[in-house]
């Protein structure tokens, strides 16, 4: 087991009373099938909001779901909305604070009283987690590690205030004020990101010039939507478009809906799914993206593979992004007219989809 958060709560698992425990997977899978080889005897709640984790979960853990109600896998926004008696959480030291803030509290109210939060963090100087679990459990015990830190919080008693994670924000769109609602676990929470920004900016570029016609789309899917900002815009300028909203985050699925909602958007829809494949393939006018830089590529290939089957073609692509070589180098491998355009710091690549054998150009 290579992570240290993940060994520590594996090595104390003997110590779980259980018999129903609550496990947060934000950052894998490996603690589970962990936990339930050390561990048969208890019923265990496997939950994450990336549906990456929830499709890996449902393949390594398919027989036990069949055979045993030992096992439930949840892929939510949320935490399950029933009482544990324990609950077990890794963290890393480079997690977002707000997410793990957020998630604690929500596993104190997930507790019976009585009930223990087992936590782990890779830091073996760690103040920050133990902070956190002080403020919310009246009675915490730290064990200190080499390579890191484990706590067992117990819950005494019902909070008497709970904090709000939430954020509500605003940007203008054409003429109208848009709103977007976001939470901890959702990418740029609380604003939205300069590539979101410049992404939507390239709608200008539809718009007729000199050189070129008006491209007026009626079918558009953005992938990894995060809050919906960008769905939101394109909604507003297209009102009449069908808009395909994709992420594989059950949080970012949610704010996309709570986002149109406030703005009163009808023309949204929201897809939780991690393969990259869009739904009626070979239809769809324009592709939106902005792909994270962590992922070596791995991302951006999956948006442009998403683009290659799903656009019609004719239909348009744009990538955000500040990493020009590998995206230009491989857009020009799987379409045709890709262009560079500068908005602010960040580039965006446009390109068509190239036609498809035995497909009809939709005019």
């Amino acid at each position: 087991m290579k992570s240290v958060s993940d060994r520590l709560l594996a090595e104390l698992s003997a110590e779980l009373r259980g018999p129903n425990v609550l496990v947060l997977l934000m950052h894998g899978t490996t603690l589970a099938s962990a936990l339930r080889e050390l561990r048969p005897d208890l019923n265990f709640t496997f939950f994450t909001t990336e549906h990456f984790f929830f499709r890996t979960l449902h393949a390594f853990h398919a027989e036990a779901l069949e055979t045993s109600k030992s096992v439930n896998i949840v892929c939510a926004a949320d935490l399950p909305d029933q009482i544990f008696d324990e609950v077990i959480f890794a963290t890393l030291s480079g997690d977002s604070s707000e997410l793990a803030q957020d998630l604690i509290q929500a596993a104190h109210q997930r507790l019976r009283v009585g009930g223990r939060l087992l936590a782990s963090t890779n830091n073996p100087r760690d103040r920050w987690v133990q902070q956190q679990l002080k403020s919310i459990f009246s009675k915490v015990e730290v064990r200190k590690h080499k390579q890191g830190t484990a706590c067992i919080a117990t819950k005494t008693n019902q909070l008497r205030k709970e904090k709000g994670f939430r954020a509500r924000f605003a940007f203008r769109q054409g003429e109208r004020l848009a709103f977007v609602e976001s939470r901890p676990g959702v990418f740029c929470h609380r604003r939205v990101d300069g590539g979101g920004r410049a992404l939507i900016r390239s709608l200008e570029l539809l718009k007729r010039s000199d050189v070129a016609p008006e491209f007026e789309p009626k079918r558009i899917v953005e992938m990894g939507c995060g809050s919906g900002a960008v769905s939101v815009a394109a909604a507003i300028e297209y009102p009449d478009a069908r808009i395909l909203a994709v992420d594989s985050d059950a949080r970012a699925i949610e704010c996309t809906q709570r986002s149109a909602a406030l703005n009163e958007i009808t023309n949204i829809e929201t897809l939780l799914t991690s393969d990259g494949v869009v739904p009626e393939p070979g239809t769809w006018d324009l592709l939106l993206g902005n792909p994270p830089y962590y992922s070596d590529y791995r991302i951006s290939e999956l948006f442009l593979q998403a683009a290659r089957t799903g656009l019609r073609e004719g239909g348009r692509i744009h990538i955000v992004t500040k990493l020009l070589e590998w995206h230009q180098a491989r857009m020009e491998q799987l379409f045709g007219d890709v262009t560079q355009h500068v908005i602010s710091e960040y580039t965006i690549f446009t390109a068509l989809a190239r036609n498809k054998p035995g497909s009809k150009t939709r005019r």
